[in-house]
């Protein structure tokens, strides 16, 4: 199995629920291929270098896999079937460098798709250990 990653822009005109039912179909496709979900990430709304379809902006959506080489077919065939995504790319990791770039970019990924609720219970810690500090300034 090798790594790929997958960059889908989804159209701007829907709904939320939409965006987050057309992101699921991608997921789907890659997993209904044998396809093994590393990471993924969603960059959100953004403005497109270029009007694409009458559209000026895409909802961008990254797919961090692996996948027997043998499904990529398949898989970017159903992409360009699925109405719902202005464009596509598949990139894939095949060198050491490459693999060992890939990997640091799921972390990066995993990390970024941490939960808010975890940073909001370290918030109030870093408040407790700056309380010593300051009085010990002023004395």
């Amino acid at each position: 199995m090798r790594n790929y990653e997958n960059l889908v822009i989804v159209k701007p005109t829907f709904t939320a629920e939409e965006i987050q039912a057309s992101v699921k179909a991608v997921e789907e496709v890659i997993t209904s291929n044998g396809g093994e979900i590393a990471a993924t990430k969603a960059m959100g709304m953004r403005k497109l270098a270029y009007p694409i379809e009458k559209s000026e902006r895409g909802y961008y959506y990254v797919v961090y896999y692996s996948v027997a080489p043998s499904a990529i077919n398949e898989i970017e065939r159903r992409f360009r079937l699925n109405e719902d995504l202005l464009r596509f790319v598949t990139i894939k990791y095949d060198t050491n460098r490459e693999v060992k770039a890939w990997n640091s970019l799921v972390e990066k990924a995993k990390k970024d798709s941490a939960p808010k609720a975890e940073e909001t219970v370290e918030a109030p810690a870093t408040e407790t250990e700056a309380a010593p500090a300051t009085e010990a300034a002023a004395e």
